[in-house]
């Protein structure tokens, strides 16, 4: 499952249907897949499931008894510009622009593929929680602000056991910054004792800077495979910054 799919687990969704037994296939789908599940089995029903629950998406029939999903989808667009897929066994093109009229989302034909659902959905969702501000884009992935500190705090984990591995100290503390296209690690307190007796004399900077800066390029293959264990991400290191006054290195990385 994708990051993608995680994202419907934040969402509450409700299914109209009035067929029990297609109900039932798509509760059992859906249930597992979205955060809550609400079901109605008209559109009358649907309307006062909404106004009750305040879902986040809607999935509807199109033909059902009481009332229809498209006059269903017109009163709720009377208060709401809730994300809305219409499901129907009519290709008609007619319903399809009526649809299309009333701001529908997406417009499925049953038999329902599952994959093709699942897809409309997860980019609702991205849409949805973007508008939320919950939502973070990164290179071509959408991250919830849990996901991205989940995945900083891992990075930044295997960041300062691979430094202490190859140096022989590990980092007072490691911090790991994710943006748009940049990956950014801060390490505090790194410099080995070797480094530190020789910056007692200024002359010894420059040298001190060199290796630093050998052992972070020789070791950039063995940090791009640390951020694949948590995202699908290549990285190339851009800039290497060191402040030995404060003892502290910031490697800023380009997400390709």
């Amino acid at each position: 499952m994708g990051i993608e799919s995680n994202l419907l687990k934040s969402l509450k969704v409700l299914y109209v249907e009035d067929e029990e037994e297609v109900l039932e296939q798509m509760q059992f789908f859906l249930k597992k897949r979205v955060g809550r599940l609400i079901t109605a089995q008209n559109g009358k029903e649907g309307i006062a499931s909404f106004k009750e629950n305040f879902p986040d998406m809607v999935i509807s029939d199109l033909k059902m008894p009481v009332m229809d999903g498209i006059s269903m989808a017109r009163e709720l667009r009377k208060v709401s510009d809730v994300p809305i897929i219409i499901t129907t066994a009519f290709s008609d093109q007619d319903m399809i622009l009526k649809a299309v009229d009333v701001g529908i989302e997406k417009y499925i034909i049953k038999p329902l593929d599952a994959k093709e659902l699942l897809e409309a959905m997860e980019k609702i969702s991205v849409k949805i929680l973007r508008n939320k501000g919950e939502l973070l884009a990164v290179r071509n992935m959408a991250l919830t602000k849990e996901d991205k500190l989940r995945i900083e705090e891992g990075i930044k984990n295997a960041m300062a056991k691979l430094i202490k591995e190859k140096t022989g100290k590990g980092p007072q503390n490691v911090k790991a910054f994710i943006h748009a296209r940049t990956l950014e690690i801060e390490i505090v307190e790194v410099l080995t004792k070797m480094e530190k007796t020789l910056l007692e004399k200024e002359k010894n900077t420059s040298m001190v800077k060199y290796g630093r800066e050998v052992f972070y390029k020789d070791h950039e293959e063995g940090m791009k495979r640390i951020v694949k264990e948590f995202v699908p991400w290549d990285i190339q290191l851009a800039s290497i910054d060191m402040d030995f006054l404060n003892d502290k290195n910031r490697l800023k990385f380009m997400i390709v």
